[in-house]
């Protein structure tokens, strides 16, 4: 009942389904509402009604899962209670998932960070870095203290020994663009050494892309069509994705779109995952094979005649000539006297001449054959690569593949003749060593089948649609000019630069890296006793907050105001505040602006974020601040189709042939590989690896449903399903190791180990293990999945190769305390005030 005695909306909704049944059944359906809502003579059966009661604030989901999805919180009584999704301006994109419902319980988590805290035996004069580790205890201080304390330390440091001994660690736990911006400007004025994801992590894949079509957007993927238009691909290939499962916003609603529509749909994945229970084709290629079938779809689309050669007479290098004695280009320079700027020669058929190459340019240029010029001796470029992949047929990659040449054959065919076609890698084939050079060969296969600048093209599961164009354009604000601009570190170099000694503090926000993402975790545990202060800014006391000297608590994304700007949905979002911050958090603008002071760099920053959004967006022309205060999302211009101009690259075309002499020398390799065409490298998952007898499994860690990267581990809802870490096995594996499903197991290396339960699943095939990544190290009973995986990179790609991990797995041991090891608190989460403070 609402309080004027009415019914109320949720009063209706609750008896409709019995008025309905009442008027079924040939019962007055008034006079039982009337009994339902209280109003009849019934006085025993009372409805509760909270119509009225409830307040709705529009805001914004912002982990790192790219979707950055607009909801609408509802509070009642000053409590969160309920979370759905909030329809944006394109109401096309209306999108959320389960975890982003889940903030109800996030919010009010017990590992939440509530007050500043420093460890109760560090200090400016005795920071003792042998003190961090999981049993390190910590003692509630005041903001001023915290504050006073690193602002102390940042001021000697810099004094001492300069500001590059500081490094100010980013990661993406939080993807509002104040708090990230504001680390980037005060790192700027202060001096010091940031971090990214440019090299590290992700970028590997995209930069292979990249060489092929042009440097469109970032290292992570490239640019792609709009899902909105994934419906007109005929035939769309999932390659090393789990999207139905890892992806849980609107990729899977569009490809189920293009299902039903007729297109077909292939899915290569070694695992028999929830994507591939989709597939009309599923070819389960072997680990890290698979620019091998990339290759090997080549070979059947040139032996059967398949390419499309109008597309590749205008818009690629296929025609361009080779030099056979240097395998250079052939120049203008090299054919005509007054030669123009362009970067390639080809053969006219129709002039029996040569001619310079321009971008966006069609003729009845040669595609194959062998052409002397001024006396050098030259080949087409196409004709280099048809030569290249005639010795990768179908047949014979085969038993490095385990695939079926005629599924092979299949997939190649649909792809090329079955109109626009779309390849949609994730980041799963990136974690290879040299996921770089499948990144190359897939953007060289949608060239031979003419997919670029076409309705229905695809070219990533979810591609940045926006260009690399999404962000805040705020000018020099987040890196004003500076006499010695900050050097940044790939985050593959983070772990050798601290393990050297390179720098004395860390200041470390939105990131549980350090001490549980990054591989080799033992090796960045070990390294980080060479730094004398690490003050940690984050929401949850993670596994990397626990190895901090100074904790810093920060609030809630539903607690904090920011600017959110989505890479694959186009649209500018407001972070509304929902609530004020609980306990003492705060947001990252207010505790960085607030050290900005102490450091004198306070006039930089006004101090209120609403205020700073609001200057920011000023600065932004396509922005107007009121309109997106008051709608919560601003729909973008962005291209539907991308391609439909020239390349990014030098020649303006879709470069087949690489002729900038890079090459690859990375683990597992003999020497250099030339890389002018895409080869076939690995390193840990070839099958002559070094240890490949005494490890003789490969061990994956997928993204799951139930995490984004470490986000949502510690989620009560999540937890009631999902307990804790499990090894997913072949029965065929687990029966040769006297494993039983249920059973605990150790799996280990050289590198370390982690104890988990094996669980059987049929879809994994022999000789391949997985545990979903993201767990903490509380969640084993002993080790962690990446005390197994290994910080080596390759040469070129220069990206973490998690799946490029060889394991063992045998029974626990027997006297392994396997109980006992789940849910407990980690140190310091209910810190108790220090006297005096």
């Amino acid at each position: 009942m609402s309080d004027s005695g009415g019914v109320g909306r949720r009063d209706v909704l609750k008896a409709g389904g019995v008025v309905a049944a009442a008027g079924a059944l040939g019962i007055g359906g008034s006079n039982v509402l009337q009994t339902l809502t209280g109003d009849g003579t019934d006085s025993g059966m009372q409805l509760e009604t909270f119509v009225g009661e409830d307040e709705v604030v529009q805001t914004v989901c912002s982990p790192n899962c790219r979707g950055k999805c607009p909801i609408d919180v509802y509070k009642r009584g000053g409590r969160i209670k309920k979370i759905q999704p909030h329809v944006p301006e394109d109401e096309r994109y209306k999108r959320g998932c389960l975890l982003g419902l889940t903030h109800t319980q996030r919010v009010y988590d017990p590992t939440r960070l509530k007050y500043p805290m420093k460890r109760t035996d560090w200090s400016l004069e005795n920071p003792n870095p042998k003190g961090r580790g999981f049993d390190a205890e910590f003692e509630r201080i005041s903001w001023d203290k915290a504050l006073s304390l690193l602002a102390s330390k940042l001021q000697t440091t810099k004094r001492k020994k300069g500001a590059e001994r500081v490094l100010w660690h980013g990661g993406s736990g939080n993807q509002g663009n104040l708090g990230g911006m504001t680390r980037s400007r005060l790192a700027s004025l202060f001096g010091g050494v940031t971090d990214a994801f440019h090299y590290g992590i992700d970028t590997n894949v995209g930069q292979g892309f990249d060489r092929v079509a042009g440097n469109l957007a970032d290292a992570f993927l490239p640019p792609s069509n709009a899902p909105t238009d994934w419906k007109n691909c005929e035939t769309m290939i999932a390659w090393g994705t789990d999207l139905f499962r890892s992806q849980f916003e609107m990729d899977a609603e569009h490809v189920l779109e293009t299902i039903r529509d007729g297109g077909k749909f292939v899915v290569v994945d070694p695992v028999y995952t929830a994507t591939a229970s989709k597939a009309d084709l599923w070819l389960p290629i072997a680990p890290g094979k698979d620019t091998l079938l990339a290759l090997s779809m080549m070979q059947v689309i040139f032996e059967e005649g398949l390419h499309d050669d109008e597309f590749l007479r205008k818009r690629s290098t296929a025609p361009a000539l080779v030099r056979t004695d240097t395998g250079d280009l052939l120049q203008p320079s090299d054919v005509f006297a007054n030669a123009g700027s362009g970067d390639a020669v080809a053969m006219n058929t129709r002039t029996g001449q040569p001619e310079q190459l321009s971008a966006e340019t069609g003729g009845p240029y040669a595609l194959f054959g062998t052409h002397k010029i001024n006396g050098i001796e030259t080949k087409t470029a196409l004709t280099l690569l048809k030569e290249h992949v005639s010795q990768y047929t179908p047949e014979a990659t085969a038993g490095k593949t385990r695939l079926s040449p005629s599924d092979v054959r299949t997939a190649a065919r649909w792809l090329a003749t079955r109109g626009p076609g779309g390849i949609l890698p994730s980041y799963g084939i990136g974690r290879y060593m040299y996921g770089h050079v499948f990144g190359q060969a897939y953007a060289t296969l949608m060239g031979l089948t003419g997919d670029y600048g076409n309705s229905g093209n695809i070219h990533t599961q979810h591609g940045n649609i926006w260009g690399g164009n999404q962000e805040l354009q705020v000018g020099e604000w987040a890196s004003p000019p500076s006499d010695a601009p900050n050097p940044t570190l790939g985050y593959k170099d983070d772990i050798a630069a601290i393990e050297n000694g390179r720098f004395d503090v860390i200041y470390a926000m939105e990131s549980n890296m350090l001490a549980n993402q990054f591989p080799d975790r033992q090796r960045s545990i070990k390294a980080l006793k060479n730094v004398d202060m690490i003050a940690w800014a984050d929401m949850h006391h993670t596994p990397s907050v626990q190895y901090s000297d100074l904790i810093l608590p920060v609030a809630h994304w539903f607690e904090q105001e920011d600017i959110i700007t989505p890479a694959n949905h186009p649209h500018i979002t407001y972070r509304h505040k929902v609530q004020e911050p609980l306990w003492e958090a705060k947001s990252d603008y207010w505790i960085l602006s607030r050290l900005a002071k102490r450091l004198g760099f306070g006039d930089a920053f006004v101090g209120d974020a609403h205020k700073e959004l609001k200057g920011l967006v000023v600065r932004d022309d396509r922005l107007d601040f009121d309109k997106l205060d008051k709608q919560g999302t601003v729909a973008m211009d962005y291209e539907t189709v991308m391609y439909e101009d020239e390349f990014g690259t030098d020649t303006g075309r879709l470069e087949l042939y690489d002729d900038s002499g890079l090459t690859e020398s990375g683990p597992g390799l003999d020497g250099e590989v030339s890389l002018e065409l895409p080869k076939p490298i690995e390193a840990r998952t070839s099958e002559d690896y070094e240890k490949a007898d005494e490890y003789p499994l490969m061990f994956m860690q997928k993204h799951g449903v139930f995490r984004i990267h470490s986000q949502y581990e510690m989620n009560s809802w999540v937890r009631e399903i999902n307990t804790e870490p499990h090894l997913d096995i072949n029965p065929s594996d687990a029966n040769a190791r006297n494993i039983a499903d249920g059973e605990y197991v150790r799996v280990h290396n050289d590198k370390g180990e982690m104890v988990v339960k094996a669980k059987y699943n049929d879809g994994m095939q022999p000789g391949l293990i997985n545990t979903d990544q993201g767990w903490w190290n509380r969640d084993f009973v002993k080790g962690h999945i990446n005390d197994l995986t290994d910080a080596e990179v390759g040469d070129i790609g220069r990206t973490f190769a998690f799946y490029d991990t060889r394991v063992e797995v045998e029974p626990a041991p027997d006297d392994l305390d396997t109980e006992g090891h789940l849910g407990d608190d980690l140190v310091g989460s209910e810190a108790q005030p220090s006297e005096g403070n």
